[in-house]
């Protein structure tokens, strides 16, 4: 992203201890070029970040996205892993969307707005554990003047990354600002319980779908 072959090594130490024959390590060393052949670059413009957070005592999800945000990345193109190593996303707080125009307003006033320091939230990913295909992610997320450690999840399919995590706003001190917003739309916030409910978790998915670059021409 701009901000995710010791295996090969290994597979031929085993080979050789297993006492196979020329013919059969020449065979599993060429498969193994073979699949690591290609690398993969981050995409701008096929990437999105979602949020989904929950009203009523129900807890119905209401989602929305952010459409200003910049990523970076250590290196232009490599693994998935080494891409998503050391990736810093910094979003814009006023480029919330949730395709209404009413509840859009009262998030970056009443609910950014309440907070210290958060023209951005800034997340910063620390280390991945896993493969090419799925893992987890240990993350900063700095908010509210607060940066905290959060943990991840990716996926890999047909060259889409798909990352989760879930937050609770109260771990970045944000409670005061959960509460402001719901008081202001206390009666959108009630169930059929009569009860008014702005649970402080907060879902938020990053989806991409990586370019591949053959290595030939990195």
């Amino acid at each position: 992203m701009k901000n995710i072959l010791p295996i090969v090594v290994l597979s031929i130490a085993l080979i050789a201890c297993n006492g196979k024959s020329t013919e059969t390590t020449t065979d599993s060393n060429t498969e193994a070029v073979e699949a690591t052949s290609s690398s993969f670059a981050y995409q701008r413009a096929f990437t999105k970040i979602t949020w989904t957070a929950y009203k009523t005592t129900a807890k119905i999800g209401v989602s929305g996205t952010f459409k200003d945000f910049e990523v970076s990345t250590q290196v232009e193109s490599g693994s998935v892993t080494e891409l998503l190593n050391g990736l810093n996303a910094n979003i814009a707080v006023t480029s919330v969307f949730s395709d209404n125009e009413e509840r859009d307003g009262k998030l970056k006033s009443i609910f950014f707005g309440s907070m210290a320091e958060t023209e951005a939230i800034v997340v910063d990913f620390k280390s991945v554990n896993g493969t090419d295909t799925a893992g987890t992610i240990n993350m900063t997320v700095a908010m509210n003047g607060v940066s905290k450690e959060l943990a991840g999840n990716y996926t890999v399919e047909n060259n889409k990354i798909v990352i989760t995590s879930s937050l609770d706003l109260g771990d970045w001190d944000a409670s005061s600002s959960v509460d402001a917003l719901n008081e202001a739309c206390d009666d959108l916030h009630k169930g059929e319980d009569g009860v008014s409910k702005l649970w402080p978790t907060v879902d938020v998915t990053i989806e991409s779908t990586l370019k591949e670059v053959s290595n030939e021409n990195i």
